[in-house]
């Protein structure tokens, strides 16, 4: 009789237990297999750098948009400037046809605009010629002798002189100017300052226009 009893209890504890146990894991199961909200973590992991790359991107374009224009723009510029047309209002009109030409997207009070003219085209960017003996160490120092090809008075690293050119001479065309970047995150990694520098020149030689306008 006590063994039959004991028998008995003994397989309602063990059927119960196993009956909690399954509910346990049943539920541990419910938890892993629950799917709810993974789309917005995984989003909050991915949105940020996705957000970066669109606006990279973004910044890229307008640069590389901006610069296209400037370079049109000179271009335009210098067409116009070969013709010696309005003689003395030549850099005015010059600067209107690049601000024109921009379309809003070049200050162009805050870019800088150069003509220079030269001898020859290989002339372009070289420094006036100079005699190096003071000491002899490869560079200008004060003192020392040299041909003042752009006429000003002192040694220059760029013989060029500025102006718009007469008649069959050559004219470098040159724009800078510092784009400033449309976020502050990409501007800090790689901007300089919060811009980013373009530039664009075109050397040209002048036709042979009648310079004074009143002799046909």
């Amino acid at each position: 009789m006590l063994g039959q009893f004991t028998l008995a209890v003994g397989k309602r504890i063990g059927f119960s237990s196993g009956r909690t146990r399954g509910r346990v894991w049943g539920r541990r199961r419910g938890i892993t297999d629950d799917q709810q909200g993974g789309a917005a973590i995984e989003f909050g992991l991915i949105a940020p750098l996705f957000i970066l790359m669109i606006v990279g991107i973004a910044e890229v374009g307008t640069t590389l948009f901006v610069g296209t224009l400037m370079e049109g723009a000179i271009r335009d510029a210098s067409r116009y400037g070969i013709t010696g047309q309005d003689g003395a209002s030549r850099e005015q009109i010059i600067r209107d046809i690049i601000e024109e030409r921009t379309i809003g997207l070049v200050d162009i009070d805050v870019a800088v605009i150069n003509t220079q003219i030269y001898e020859s085209f290989d002339a372009i960017g070289s420094q006036e010629p100079y005699t190096d003996n003071s000491p002899a160490n490869g560079s200008y120092d004060v003192g020392e002798a040299f041909v003042d090809v752009n006429m000003n008075g002192s040694w220059d690293a760029d013989q060029g002189r500025d102006g718009v050119g007469e008649p069959g001479e050559i004219v470098l065309y040159t724009i800078n100017y510092s784009l400033p970047m449309m976020t502050g995150y990409i501007a800090n990694k790689f901007g300089n300052g919060g811009f980013v520098g373009l530039t664009a020149s075109i050397a040209v030689i002048n036709e042979p226009f009648i310079d004074d306008p009143s002799v046909q």
